[in-house]
């Protein structure tokens, strides 16, 4: 399905059905939080002694952190980033790729994390390279789409797996340049299983992000008590070669590595990575931005 209605249909079940709604919330949370504790624990139980982890399925890299957009729920929105502007450099980011594929990493490759991507003017030809030398990896990224044309489309089409367009309209319809990339798409069969369009909106209250979104109060944010899978399965790269904890660290407040002094295997065996996974696997109050996170990945 190119569009996804899942939203459309939760914003109108909430608004009509709240109580429903809130119940069954409520009773399916608790039961996977339960399944997370016990899976984290497990994980990590099974590697700690030799602390010696697999590789991340998944690797962000965010070449320019920057996004153009106003979505309320974002720490990172343009009228709210704090963030001093960085670019990646090419040389790190080619060398990133080389050591994945030294290492037969076998996961995803996203050329995002807390930023629109199309921000770079050079992401076409960074997918290009991602691709050459990564070219069995999936390689994928998200976009908010404002920034999308035909030409920029189909130019990086050539080299990625999925698109993820999430479509912001406070209204759930398509943004014109969406709109086109969806017609597009629909006339050509192609593209139909490899673009996703998600329609959300730019008010909405979302998850705590680290107890870092604007319009989540942080007194209202109680500390959940299990675990979480992603310091053992992601590694989100910041432009400066940092590595933060992961993709909810939207500041970069936690910094795991750096990349251009260490290697991407010795960062994610390292003893920062270790000593989180060992926090995390008792709960989440140990790590100041996991306490005020309720993210249930």
């Amino acid at each position: 399905m190119l569009i996804n209605y899942e939203n459309i249909f939760k914003y109108y079940f909430k608004s009509h059905f709240p109580k429903i709604h809130s119940w069954r919330e409520n009773l399916k949370r608790r039961k996977y939080e339960k399944r997370i504790t016990q899976a984290v624990t497990d994980y990590h139980n099974i590697y700690k002694d030799t602390g010696y982890y697999p590789l991340f399925h998944t690797i962000e890299i965010e070449t320019l952190n920057r996004c153009n957009s106003t979505c309320s729920f974002c720490p990172v929105n343009k009228n709210a980033d704090t963030r001093e502007f960085r670019l990646m450099d090419q040389d790190l980011f080619i060398s990133i790729l080389q050591q994945l594929k030294d290492l037969n990493y076998s996961g995803s490759v996203g050329l995002y994390s807390n930023n629109e991507p199309f921000l770079d003017e050079r992401i076409v030809d960074l997918a290009r390279i991602a691709k050459e030398q990564l070219p069995n990896n999936h390689l994928y990224l998200y976009t908010n789409g404002t920034l999308l044309t035909l030409e920029k489309f189909l130019g990086i089409m050539k080299h990625l797996d999925r698109m993820y367009i999430d479509n912001y309209n406070d209204r759930l319809r398509l943004i014109t340049p969406v709109k086109a990339i969806h017609n597009y798409c629909r006339n050509n069969k192609l593209y139909l299983d490899k673009v996703r369009i998600r329609l959300r909106k730019l008010n909405d209250v979302l998850s705590t992000r680290g107890g870092q979104a604007p319009n989540r109060k942080q007194e209202n944010i109680a500390t959940l008590n299990y675990g979480c899978f992603l310091p053992f399965r992601q590694m989100v790269v910041r432009p400066d070669g940092k590595v933060s904890l992961c993709c909810n660290d939207a500041l970069g407040t936690m910094t795991l590595g750096d990349l251009t002094t260490e290697t991407v295997g010795d960062v994610w065996h390292g003893e920062k990575y270790r000593a989180i996974r060992e926090k995390i696997a008792r709960g989440r109050y140990d790590i100041d931005l996991c306490r005020g996170c309720d993210s249930m990945l």
